[in-house]
């Protein structure tokens, strides 16, 4: 029998903050709803950029522009802040896609896979798995089985030898405690049908059943 094996970003690092980026132990990456404007796509896709280091958590923070900030991340903040801080219903990932290589992509470029496709079927595991092994976050948008959506962000998974069985996920719904780099789990393959992943919490009487419909994947572009 083989071993589980569990694989983390390489770039993150447990501080008295909490899960933080290595070398910059003071900008913790979890960003709770209601800490800045927005929806949980937003929030998914802020820390995502956290941890690719195109943004600086003071800069998020800054909430009354005293801080100098480069063109593209004026820019940037522009897009999904004053324009897009407040959506009720999220994003979907097609429309978030374009607004971030709109308004980013001199900075990163962005690609959407749409799990839900019948031609997809299990592939979205395997681009999961390779976009973390490459060390880099990937967002995922889920649907629950009693309706509504949700968006988190994808930071390592646990597998065996017959492949990934939990996907570790930041999800800007809850509170991300400083002993752990993750505040909820995908368990897989739970359930039978059409959503047959699991959404682990910190809430026993809330971990619902889900499919993962989308994702998306923000690279960093090397100038």
């Amino acid at each position: 029998m083989g071993l589980n094996m569990i694989k983390l970003l390489n770039s993150l690092y447990l501080t008295e903050k909490g899960c933080c980026i290595k070398n910059r132990k003071f900008y913790p990456v979890h960003l709770r709803q209601g800490e800045i404007d927005g929806a949980c796509s937003i929030y998914t896709l802020m820390m995502n950029l956290l941890i690719l280091r195109c943004v600086r958590r003071n800069e998020l923070e800054d909430l009354y522009d005293k801080i100098k900030k480069s063109p593209e991340v004026v820019k940037l903040f522009h897009e999904f802040f004053d324009k897009h801080g407040l959506v009720r219903n999220g994003l979907y990932f097609d429309k978030l896609k374009k607004m971030i290589n709109r308004s980013f992509g001199d900075t990163v470029c962005a690609e959407y896979y749409n799990c839900d496709k019948e031609e997809a079927k299990d592939g979205f595991k395997n681009q999961i798995k390779s976009v973390l092994d490459k060390d880099m976050p990937i967002i995922l948008g889920i649907d629950f089985k009693k309706g509504g959506g949700h968006a988190v962000l994808a930071i390592g998974y646990e597998s065996d030898d017959e492949g990934l069985f939990h996907i570790f996920c930041l999800d800007p719904g809850y509170n991300c405690y400083p002993t752990s780099y993750w505040n909820m789990v995908i368990a897989l393959d739970i359930y039978r049908g059409k959503y047959p992943h699991q959404c682990l919490t910190d809430n026993p009487y809330n971990c619902p059943a889900i499919q993962i419909t989308e994702t998306i994947v923000v690279e960093r572009l090397r100038k």
